[in-house]
């Protein structure tokens, strides 16, 4: 019961007013401060990809020094977390970065940047012009959706 409230609101929020899934609109773009000043925040974000562009093969921000894409990994018991320097994708796909799952490592962010202000990320495919995010930013520890 516990999972099937945010899965259910995660449902909801694919689709538009008349009940068919959106394909044109970002959905909630984040980013989570380190709790440790110095440490890396992380990033999250979702959006649909409407044409072929390749492959997503960078993220970066002018808040931050350096942005990169991880993926999160599970064996047995231990999880661990490793680059990933390329994410294929295609027209019609929904492009996931999420707790858990995929999601951007974002280092020496600008010390302005704090909870409540706006992050700016800049996605760089293999085709077509770069896509520019605009994310709010959460403190260490909040809800990210």
């Amino acid at each position: 019961m516990k999972g099937l409230v945010p899965a259910l609101a995660a449902t909801l929020a694919l689709l538009g007013c008349d009940g068919q899934p959106s394909r044109a609109r970002t959905m909630a773009p984040v980013v989570r401060l380190p709790a440790v000043p110095g440490r890396p925040a992380a990033g999250y974000f979702e959006i649909d990809i409407d044409e072929d562009r390749g492959a997503l093969t960078a993220v970066t921000s002018p808040q931050a020094q350096r942005v990169e894409m991880h993926e999160t990994m599970a064996a047995g018991t231990m999880s661990a977390m490793r680059a990933i320097g390329r994410i294929p994708v295609r027209a019609g796909e929904r492009l996931i970065f999420t707790p858990g799952g995929r999601h951007l490592m974002i280092y020496d962010i600008d010390p302005a940047i704090h909870a409540g202000s706006e992050f700016s990320f800049v996605l760089h495919f293999e085709r077509g012009p770069p896509r520019e995010l605009g994310a709010a930013v959460l403190a260490a520890g909040s809800e990210t959706h």
